[in-house]
């Protein structure tokens, strides 16, 4: 009896000293029933749900570990940086905007992926991986489109940190869709002659059709809603003296009060001609025709037009996408790495697999977003082409189409961050959103109205209470004093 329970204490003992040594061993996060875990948080229906499973099983092919993926969504920008901030998302992975990355990465919030590979190093030489797809550990661009990083590079590769450091931001992503921000529209409602006369002025209706008037949706996100505004004072004459020969890339990214008091005039005046504000349920209403314009982005554009009627006599679609050519916002959703992370390996992992041709091409055709995968890797990919044609479209009016693959130019700003002025342009927003800066003339009318109402109210109750007030009665020698 001793020596068995001479035998378990050593047992336990040599457990105890072991497994901390084990657990230092494995690099990987373990999440339920002993396989790792990886968090990914993305926007809502931009990602085709397959890849994850694929994923899983790529990772456990390489690594011989299981994994458990699991995917998280967010509405704007803005909801995620509030939680990311806030140290609320306990996350491995996010897909934010360009702006938004910005913000992050001043905010100490990202890892460099260069660091991160260095962390993984001895993991990633013995599992054979080099992460070729990747434009952000300094390979060249990857698999990345050369033309998305020469608009990135420059604008956004030597940021100041309050830290007094300079800051690489192609360094912390990797491109994943991008796109532009447009107007999508009824064809039987709008016509072409309508867009091209009046452009952002149809988000206002200012031709007044008839048909339009309160069938208009805005986005529920501030920054896309005040570029439209903004490209609406630059296409219509109605910048504040002194910005007129701004360029739409300074317009897009200016917060000067002048510009923020007409803004909010003007986004206040658009509330009597629209429906109301989305941000995901957009593209459905404007295939069931509740409304028939959209502020739009360009891939829940495609999808709505693709999944919209289509009259094969005319070979007329139901909907439409517009890009006024004055001005208009090309944006860049990229992989980023939050100082959360808990499973290093597979973050760099799951980048470097969406960068993969057949994996983008596979992405874009599930949610109809352009892949950051580079336009001639994915041409010259036989089995890329396969699956184009698979999926009934040709090669070449594929890739040719302008509102997939934008022509880029100096008409189509890209969005930085405001930095300080955030909070001003945020209180904007919901003054405007909520009618809180209409004319002084209909609060006097209001006013009025309330006065009226408060006045009768109150004679009503007046007259209630002398009705209540009790009556002096005579006593009983009043009575017999008149007898």
């Amino acid at each position: 009896m001793k020596k068995s329970v001479y035998l378990i204490l050593t047992a336990a003992v040599i457990a105890c000293v072991l497994l901390p040594v084990l657990t230092a061993c494995n690099n990987s996060v373990a999440g339920t029933g002993g396989r790792d875990r990886l968090v990914v948080y993305n926007w809502e229906d931009y990602i085709d749900l397959d890849m994850c499973d694929d994923f899983a099983a790529y990772y456990k092919e390489v690594t011989g570990r299981s994994l458990e993926v699991t995917y998280t969504t967010f509405d704007t920008n803005e909801t995620m940086m509030t939680k990311v901030l806030k140290g609320d998302a306990n996350v491995d992975l996010i897909c934010p905007s360009e702006y938004s990355i910005e913000k992050l990465l001043l905010a100490g919030c990202l890892l460099n992926h260069k660091d991160v590979l260095a962390d993984i190093a001895p993991q990633a030489e013995q599992l054979g991986l080099t992460f070729d797809g990747m434009s952000s550990l300094g390979n060249g661009d990857g698999n990345v489109e050369p033309d998305i990083m020469n608009v990135i590079r420059p604008m956004f590769g030597a940021l100041e940190g309050s830290d007094g450091k300079t800051y690489d931001m192609t360094e912390y992503m990797v491109p994943y869709f991008w796109g532009t921000l447009g107007i999508l529209y009824n064809t039987n409602v709008i016509s072409e002659e309508e867009l091209d006369e009046y452009g952002w002025g149809v988000l206002w209706n200012v031709q007044k059709n008839p048909l339009l008037e309160n069938k208009i949706l805005m986005k529920d996100s501030v920054r896309d809603s005040y570029a439209a505004a903004v490209f609406y004072m630059y296409e219509y004459g109605l910048l504040p003296e002194g910005y007129e020969d701004y360029s739409v890339q300074q317009l897009i990214n200016c917060t000067d009060e002048p510009i923020l008091r007409t803004a909010e005039r003007i986004l206040t005046e658009q509330r009597a001609h629209i429906s109301g504000y989305e941000v995901d349920f957009g593209k459905d209403d404007m295939i069931n025709e509740i409304v028939y314009a959209d502020l739009a982005w360009s891939g829940d554009a495609m999808y709505a037009i693709e999944e919209g009627d289509y009259d094969e006599e005319t070979d007329t679609y139901q909907l439409g996408y517009y890009v006024p050519s004055s001005a208009s916002n090309i944006w860049y959703d990229g992989w980023v790495i939050p100082t959360t992370v808990n499973n290093k390996l597979a973050a760099m992992m799951f980048i470097d697999y969406m960068c993969r041709p057949m994996n983008g091409i596979r992405n874009s055709m599930e949610v109809c977003y352009t892949s950051a995968v580079a336009k001639d890797k994915l041409r010259q990919d036989e089995d890329v082409c396969a699956f184009i044609e698979e999926n009934e479209y040709d090669i070449d009016e594929y890739f040719d189409d302008e509102v997939r693959y934008p022509v880029i130019n100096e008409t189509l700003g890209v969005m930085r961050d405001f930095g300080a002025r955030n909070d001003d342009l945020v209180n904007m927003w919901q003054r405007a959103k909520s009618g809180a800066g209409i004319d002084s003339s209909l609060w006097w009318i209001l006013f009025v109205i309330i006065l009226g109402i408060g006045l009768v109210v109150g004679a009503y109750f007046a007259m209630q209470a002398l009705k209540m007030r009790p009556r002096k009665t005579p006593s009983k020698s009043e009575d017999s004093k008149e007898l």
